[in-house]
């Protein structure tokens, strides 16, 4: 087809409204959405989706610091076009990404963030992991299995620096380092560089080589008070086709077609144009999708298969279909379970004059025969596993006189019990978490992988004892007791996980704002539990993995300092664990105590409360971060000027 021709009939398709005839076209890139960040410090929540038809959206929790994070614009910080994923992926610029924190600015106490995938991911996907510098990221996930990935599976690709591009971003600096963080394949972290200094554009990206369920990043501290950001992106094809008509009864016209996923389920809808052709644009590169014809014009059939396979992992594929009008006298049903849902793939015979012959339901559950001359007709279907068969059709007989069809010759399955149930977190699902059936012999019968509502199902099982376990909760969560002695059919088998208590925080001087050095923090709490912590050069302090239970927090200043306020507070961890609190101090010289009559600017009053938020940007949720730092003498005017109470010496960029 010429160009002119292609364009003119593009043209045309516009002018009718109906759909674009089958023409190849080129693979699309596309960079991943954000929904905004929802929740408070160390309980984050958002989902992802990468716009592409069939990619699924990705549930998204974060155990991350508050200030600094959110959905970033893209408008400032973004890898160009000709990065080395850009050559693949294109540009991010204008497009979001997720910034992100640790759970306190401490060696000790990392950010855990999850992406839950609604069903396993196809292939042609990447992510990226940026500015990763004076801190260091774990990646790990879960395979469609239920098993945990390699670091060959998760794809690392290369190191690159977001400044090496062109244009460039405008947080780059000529000045600047363009350092390289660098990857361990055997402890799968990717570590920024060698003198933990806070630079800017360290990036690595990650291309998996498996269908994954979850995703996982647990991100470190090592200087400084870092953010890091991540990036997803896809390839999307085409699929076209042409439905032929053979005769005059039957029309290519407005013939419907769906775009099935592996597992069945309804993609995208469209139909054909007058010339027959159709098309699914921008659907993510999986080889296990399936194009079925959905609905047909009134007597008419396909002429062969009714659904064909597409495999997009390396471009555009095409399926062609024929139909043709039925020839009386037709014999139709459907197959459905007890429930009624239809049960689509299961195998119909039907044998009579002629011999048998076997045709495959559709989504629908349906099935047509045509072509019978008069007879007696038996009507029989293959149950899948894990059915049996509650009810069938009785024969048919066709006279010589019959021109009417015979529809309704249908098909009831039973259904086995089956086993399921939810996982929480005592505040709501925990969705992509891997949940392993087990029978009394204590073999492996079946995994599966909670849902976006953290469901889980084992369907269709023989009668016997089975045990439900979760063998490795995922990061931060405790290990729960297996469930033994469980009946298919039963009530519903639910877990409720429950993560380590953290507790931490920030001790300043109240005059100057800067970290305090070298402050002791005591901890004690339930069963003789005590810990004694010093601040780093942050003045920060954490302890994490406590038990749930009361805490007392006690502060002793460095010499020379007092405390303002009480020196000393409760925290309770609750028993779903989790709680980190920013159980933050101040503290004063002690001839400069807030209050003491001839100090300078001083009213006479002090409200004694001690427990201002040292958090450095309390729940706000800046534009577009991750830029060159700025002086910490221009950082802590500015912060002052604000409000914001802003710790002195933390890392702020530059936003569009």
């Amino acid at each position: 087809m010429s160009r002119i021709a292609t364009i003119l009939l593009s043209l045309c398709a516009v002018v009718l409204g109906v759909a674009a005839p089958a023409v190849a076209a080129t693979t699309t890139t596309a960079i991943g959405d954000f929904e905004p960040l929802e929740g408070s410090s160390t309980n984050y929540s958002t989902s992802m989706q990468l716009p592409a038809t069939g990619f699924p959206q990705a549930a998204v929790t974060s155990t991350s610091r508050s200030g600094q994070v959110g959905v970033q614009s893209g408008a400032s910080t973004w890898f160009g076009e000709n990065s080395p994923v850009g050559l693949e992926y294109g540009s991010s610029r204008n497009r979001p990404y997720l910034n992100l924190r640790p759970q306190a600015d401490s060696a000790s106490s990392p950010s855990i963030t999850r992406y839950a995938f609604e069903r396993p991911t196809p292939a042609g996907w990447a992510f990226v992991l940026g500015d990763v510098d004076a801190d260091q990221v774990r990646v790990s996930a879960t395979t469609a299995t239920g098993d945990e990935a390699t670091a060959a599976e998760l794809g690392f690709r290369t190191a690159f620096n977001l400044c090496a591009t062109s244009p460039r971003p405008s947080g780059c600096s000529s000045g600047e380092p363009q350092d390289l963080p660098s990857w361990s394949g055997t402890t799968r972290t990717l570590t920024g560089n060698d003198a933990a200094t806070d630079t800017y554009g360290a990036a690595g990206w990650f291309e998996p080589t498996v269908p994954l369920r979850s995703l996982t990043f647990t991100f470190t501290r090592r200087s400084g008070f870092p953010v890091y950001q991540t990036w997803f992106a896809v390839k999307r094809h085409d699929v076209t086709g042409t439905v032929a008509a053979s005769g005059d009864a039957c029309a290519a016209d407005g013939v419907g077609v769906q775009l099935l996923g592996g597992d069945g389920a309804v993609l995208a809808e469209t139909t054909t144009n007058g010339a027959g052709d159709y098309s699914f644009e921008g659907v993510a590169s999986a080889a296990d999708f399936r194009v079925e014809l959905a609905e047909l014009p009134d007597g008419c059939i396909a002429e062969g298969a009714t659904s064909r396979p597409v495999d997009l992992t390396d471009g555009d594929d095409q399926a062609d279909f024929a139909i043709r009008a039925i020839v009386p006298v037709p014999i139709s049903g459907t197959v459905t379970d007890d429930d009624g849902a239809p049960i689509g793939g299961a195998e119909v015979t039907i044998d009579g004059p002629g011999g048998p012959r076997t045709i495959t339901t559709d989504s629908a559950g349906r099935y047509l025969f045509d072509t019978n001359p008069a007879g007696s007709y038996s009507l029989e279907v293959d149950a899948p596993a894990g059915y049996t068969v509650d009810s069938s059709p009785g024969a048919v007989t066709i006279e010589a006189s019959d021109t009417e069809p015979v529809t309704d010759r249908d098909f009831v399955l039973a259904a086995r019990p089956a086993i399921g149930g939810a996982v929480t977190d005592g505040e709501g699902p925990v969705a992509g978490v891997t949940v392993v059936l087990t029978d009394a012999g204590g073999t492996e019968v079946a995994r599966a992988t909670t849902d976006t509502d953290g469901r889980y199902t084992f369907p269709r099982l023989p009668d016997t004892d089975y045990s439900v376990t979760i063998p490795d909760p995922p990061a931060p969560y405790r290990p729960v007791p297996a469930r033994t002695g469980v009946d298919p059919g039963a009530a519903d088998v639910d877990f409720v996980l429950s993560r380590p208590g953290s507790i931490g925080g920030t001790v300043t001087d109240v005059d100057s704002d800067d970290p305090v050095l070298g402050a002791t923090i005591t901890i004690t709490g339930p069963g003789d539990y005590s810990e004694e912590l010093t601040t780093d050069a942050e003045g920060n302090y954490a302890v994490t993995g406590l038990d749930p239970g009361t805490y007392t927090i006690v502060l002793t200043p460095p010499g020379g300092t007092e405390v303002v306020g009480d020196d000393s507070r409760t925290r309770v961890v609750p028993e779903a664990g989790g709680d980190f609190g920013a159980e933050d101090f101040t503290v004063v010289a002690e001839a400069d105590q807030p209050g003491d009559p001839g100090d300078d600017g001083d009213d006479g009053t002090d409200d004694g409360t001690g427990d201002e938020a040292s958090d450095p940007a309390g729940d706000a949720v800046l534009p577009d971060t991750g830029g060159a730092p700025l002086s910490l003498l221009a950082l802590g005017g500015g912060l002052v000027a604000a409000g914001t109470g802003l710790v002195g010496g933390a890392r702020i960029h530059r936003r569009a």
